[in-house]
């Protein structure tokens, strides 16, 4: 299964845009509104900022992760 999230600001909108995705054939709704950890919003905004860790394979990875 393919999922797409939205994030809108406006949530006048959201009424409008729930429709107009039912419309779609085999589109289910389902919305949302539980906020993220803290963890999750320090990641996202580190990979918005472009701090990212790049790693040669697998194994750097996890051991980058415990330091």
């Amino acid at each position: 299964m393919i999922q797409i999230i939205l994030q809108v600001d406006d949530a006048s909108i959201i009424p409008v845009l729930k429709k107009t995705l039912k419309l779609f054939k085999g589109v289910k709704v389902k919305t949302i509104t539980d906020l993220p950890n803290r963890e999750t919003v320090k990641a996202l905004k580190n990979a918005k900022d472009g701090k990212v860790t790049h790693s040669k394979n697998s194994t750097d990875m996890f051991t980058s992760l415990d330091k």
